[in-house]
């Protein structure tokens, strides 16, 4: 359990078990030696009183008959410190005898205190005899009560200055590990920011014999990361730019060697279609309209295929028009959805690594919102917003829909997938989630180096 402390508190928590038995030990001791201490008091108590006694008797048999002796130390004696006198006369009974000087008075001792230290009360009693006749007799009982005060006083004195020792070395045990261990909680942050892609952190201020050489890690360790992650950021945007290149080239041999073949079989097939008709053979007209099918089929797929592997508008109309060029395009197959797009005006100065981006982004998010979520209203939106320093600014990018949403065990097609690799490679961040108040909500965010944006399209709505 102690393993599960932050070490803070396992270290405070060692020294004060360590402090509370020690305290336990000291508090055994001071019982122990108040206990002697009372035993030793009391026995020398009694001692003296029994000698003083003792004389006085002595003395009293000597200058007065038997009879008077217990009379005379009745106005002689006095009770000395600890130990109480009772005088009895066989004849007349109990006598007076004089109390000593008083205690100071003070806070009783507890219970518990005097029932550890009261030592076994003892009766001794001196008879008063005289050629074999008995008097009477001298008790003297122990009374320990005024010792037990005093030794309480000073057990209670010494126990709470030995308790304050204890919070106090406790709370400075707290404080001095508190600051000693504060690079801990440096290190910690430090290390969350990595942890949160902010690879450029770096830890600086740290002193301490046991902390610089963890700083000097922590920094080479970031640079380290921050130099490999530039390294596969550049490789990963590298090979997206390359598929891309190989995508147009494809698509250009497609559109510009493909296609004319196409059309030119498509007019031969139709002029033999003709000579047949001419020449009045249906079976020859007949070949050359299947050969006719067969070649729009051809044509059909090449245009979709050049759309998969480029689409048309990239290259030959800016970024903001292509975008709304393909939502006119959703907005007239599905004429039922009310259509909510904010685009700018203009922006211009954009690579087209990003420009096919951001038309496949919204592409892939609206066709998903209207073959899994049936909405009734679609939003797209894209805004140039500030990121980080030095003036740097990113395409802010969102498709919503208040459809079906998402379901509860979610599995990333293909498109999805893609589409979140190309962001990363680039540099951007891709979110999907639920929209408040139900639906969709994909975001996006690219980072942009160069792009500019002129002017402001405010936000469209469109219900057909």
């Amino acid at each position: 359990m102690i393993d599960r402390l932050h070490l803070r508190w396992q270290v405070v928590m060692c020294v004060g078990v360590t402090q509370a038995l020690a305290l336990c030990v000291a508090g055994w001791l001071l019982l122990e030696n108040a206990r002697k201490a009372v035993v030793v008091e009391m026995a020398a108590a009694e001692a003296g009183a029994r000698a003083q006694v003792i004389a006085s008797v002595g003395a009293a048999m000597r200058d007065h008959p038997p009879g008077a002796v217990l009379g005379v130390l009745s106005e002689r004696l006095v009770e000395p410190r600890h130990v109480r006198l009772a005088l009895f006369d066989l004849r007349t009974g109990p006598l007076p005898v004089r109390a000593g000087a008083g205690e100071e008075e003070g806070a009783a001792p507890p219970a518990w205190f005097r029932a550890l230290v009261t030592p076994p009360v003892r009766e001794t009693r001196l008879p008063i005899l005289d050629s074999g006749r008995d008097y009477g007799f001298v008790s003297l009982t122990s009374a320990p009560q005024d010792e037990i005060a005093e030794v309480w006083h000073d057990v209670a004195a010494l126990f709470w200055t030995l308790g304050g020792a204890f919070l106090a070395t406790l709370a400075l045990v707290t404080a001095v590990i508190g600051r000693a261990l504060r690079p801990l909680e440096t290190l910690n942050r430090g290390l969350g920011a990595l942890q949160s892609g902010a690879l450029s952190t770096r830890i600086s201020g740290v002193r301490g014999a046991d902390f610089v050489p963890l700083v000097g890690g922590f920094n080479a360790l970031s640079q380290s990361l921050e130099t490999s992650e530039s390294a596969r950021a550049a490789l990963a945007r590298k090979i997206v730019e390359l598929g891309d290149a190989e995508r147009r080239a494809i698509a250009m041999e497609l559109h510009d060697e493909f296609g004319p073949c196409l059309f030119g079989l498509k007019v031969k097939a139709g002029a033999i279609a003709r000579a047949a008709d001419r020449a009045g053979d249906p079976v020859l007209k007949r070949d050359a309209e299947t050969v006719t099918s067969i070649v729009d089929q051809i044509q059909t797929a090449n245009t979709r295929l050049l759309t998969t592997l480029r689409p048309m508008t990239i290259g030959q109309l800016p970024l903001v028009e292509a975008l709304a060029d393909m939502l006119d395009g959703f907005r007239s197959t599905h004429s039922g959805i009310a259509w909510q797009i904010v685009l700018p005006d203009a922006m211009t100065g954009t690579e087209e690594i990003v420009d096919l981006t951001v038309y496949r982004f919204v592409q892939e998010g609206v066709t998903n919102a209207l073959r899994h979520g049936a909405p009734r209203r679609v939003r797209v939106a894209m805004e140039l917003i500030p990121q980080g320093s030095e003036g740097a600014r990113a395409i802010a990018l969102a498709v919503e829909d208040d459809g079906a949403g998402l379901p509860a065990c979610m599995a990333e097609g293909r498109g999805l997938t893609a589409m979140r690799d190309r962001v990363y490679a680039i540099g951007g961040m891709l979110a999907i989630g639920p929209r408040p108040g139900g639906g969709t909500r994909l975001t996006a965010q690219l980072p942009l180096a160069r792009a500019r944006v002129t002017g402001g399209r405010p936000a469209m709505e469109a219900t057909s």
